[in-house]
């Protein structure tokens, strides 16, 4: 498993992916029982999602040679919008007292370039007391003062990618940003924390450059290897058919590894559609939209039909609907340590 997800990943998600494991090596074992140990699979499925993903809004500021938004926001169709205050409180209501462990902020986008994020993090906090609340940025938004609004408004973690310590390694990566402004940006809100003016805010530093991969933790400034976490690049382009991929820089795994993302987390877009996972890009599968008024509630989606047949092709290994998930190797790999 992935750093990343080995450390994000509580005990109920656990317990579910290792009951959910354990019948699919029964069906493989017993072709006879398959339906009924799938069924037992779908009883394992928390009522509501355990990790809950939400794109508050579509736009980002970089072009970032791992990943498919320069490519896939700029075809005929792409439009570009944010999610409305309204939608976001019906998806909160809908979400409390269910369980839920974990509530991200941020989807194929870059978070920070949402000026709401603050005030909508308290309303999150309130919603959900006991949940951890994340971000993942690129940091180029994120000073001193930014830093100190998303404390104070209860963020618990807050995730800030930098692949490549060098400039040019990361300005080759991450294209239209600047590593020196991502350094004053970073030394000053490490300072912050170094003085215990961010509370309980966890920050860490997050690489995946593949040039780097190996030996990541030597070449990070003093001030960040402590919080330095490996997270290696997958094949997201290659999956979503975007050329010009980084190379995927995961070792091999099981090949035939459920992915635990169908069964217990949940991928909101701005519009309120839900959709597969955060490789999904192009909207390939969508599984329901929620937040309207008189639409769909959480739970149903959640626990639906369509849901149940993306489960069923992971079970089952054979993709259809979910074609996407037989091209991608987040399921079926590790990061390099």
């Amino acid at each position: 498993m992935r750093e990343f997800d080995a450390r994000t990943q509580g005990p109920r998600e656990r317990a579910v992916m290792t009951e959910v494991a354990a019948l699919r090596r029964a069906a493989l074992a017993e072709p006879a029982r398959a339906d009924e140990l799938f069924a037992a699979a779908c009883a394992a499925v928390p009522a509501l999602p355990l990790k809950v993903q939400i794109q508050t809004a579509t736009r980002c500021n970089a072009a970032c040679s791992m990943c498919p938004y320069p490519v896939v926001t700029g075809e005929p169709g792409f439009v570009h919008g944010t999610m409305s205050e309204a939608r976001y409180l019906r998806i909160l209501d809908e979400l409390r007292g269910g369980g839920v462990e974990r509530l991200s902020l941020f989807l194929m986008n870059e978070p920070l370039l949402d000026r709401r994020l603050a005030s909508w993090l308290r309303h999150a906090r309130t919603a959900l007391p006991g949940a951890t609340l994340g971000l993942f940025s690129n940091g180029s938004a994120l000073d001193a003062d930014r830093a100190r609004e998303l404390a104070d408004a209860g963020l618990d973690e807050l995730c800030v990618s930098v692949h490549g310590f060098a400039a040019a390694t990361y300005e080759t990566l991450m294209v239209g940003l600047s590593h020196a402004r991502l350094r004053h940006n970073l030394d000053a809100v490490l300072a912050l924390a170094a003085r215990g003016e961010l509370g309980a805010l966890r920050i860490q530093i997050v690489a995946g450059d593949i040039a780097e991969v190996t030996a990541t933790r030597a070449l990070a400034p003093e001030p960040y290897r402590d919080r330095l976490l490996l997270k290696a690049f997958s094949n997201e382009r290659a999956a979503v058919g975007v050329p010009g991929a980084v190379p995927s820089s995961c070792a091999a795994g099981e090949d035939e590894a459920v992915c635990q993302r169908p069964f217990v987390k949940l991928y909101v877009l701005a519009t309120g559609e839900c959709v597969l996972c955060n490789v999904d890009w192009r909207r390939t599968v969508v599984l329901g939209q929620i937040g309207d008024p008189d639409g769909a509630r959480l739970a149903d989606v959640w626990r639906g039909p369509a849901y149940t047949a993306v489960r069923r092709e992971q079970f089952t290994r054979r993709f259809v609907r979910s074609a996407i998930c037989a091209r991608c190797d987040y399921a079926r790999v590790a990061d390099h340590e």
